[in-house]
């Protein structure tokens, strides 16, 4: 009896009709964009009001103060508010405006690419088959001005959660997400989720 090494069997041989329907060869669609945004100035609305309340009280403050004590002269005062109000929007706007410059979110028909930086740049890319669920977040003031997070859980090791944060109509941008990525687990068979 003789026997044959594995790579010497002749592999079995499909019909056309055996092919699942899954795998047959579908023409590729051309990656497009669908949406593309930046996080709203106006989604801090809340953080940059608390600024302007909180400096004019401290200005108030301190215009009550000099009035009331000779120790601080009116030109101190001035000086002092100025220098409050610098610090305050060094710690307060300054993040809140490199946060909006330095995002950009772009959606094809595939893909969501979310960059990160100003000088130095971070791509990520996460591919739409692997979105389980979309979430909209609006905040108060967010809903006062048409705004929204979305956030997207998905199967993706390295991101878990990827967050659009404070993007304007995001119940559209949750929908454009959702029907891409219905779209995309009906071309593909996606094994991952078996």
């Amino acid at each position: 009896m003789e026997v044959k090494a594995a790579s010497e069997t002749p592999a079995p041989t499909r019909t056309a009709s055996q092919v699942p329907a899954a795998a047959a060869a579908q023409p590729p669609t051309p990656e497009t964009e669908v949406w593309a945004g930046r996080t709203s100035w106006k989604h801090y609305a809340g953080r940059l009001s608390a600024w302007v309340v909180g400096n004019l009280l401290f200005a108030v403050l301190v215009g009550w103060i000099a009035s009331a004590k000779t120790w601080l002269a009116l030109s101190g005062a001035i000086w002092t508010v100025l220098v409050v109000v610098l610090v305050s929007g060094v710690i307060f706007i300054l993040p809140v405006f490199i946060g909006i410059i330095g995002r950009r979110y772009r959606l094809t028909s595939q893909r969501l690419f979310i960059e990160r930086g100003i000088l130095n740049q971070t791509i990520d890319q996460t591919e739409l088959i692997r979105i389980d669920d979309v979430r909209v977040q609006k905040t108060l003031f967010d809903r006062v001005f048409g705004l929204g997070t979305v956030s997207l859980l998905s199967t993706d090791l390295s991101d878990r959660e990827v967050v659009i944060e404070g993007v304007c109509n995001a119940d559209r941008v949750a929908e454009v997400v959702r029907a891409n990525t219905r779209t995309q687990r009906g071309k593909a068979f996606f094994v991952e989720n078996l």
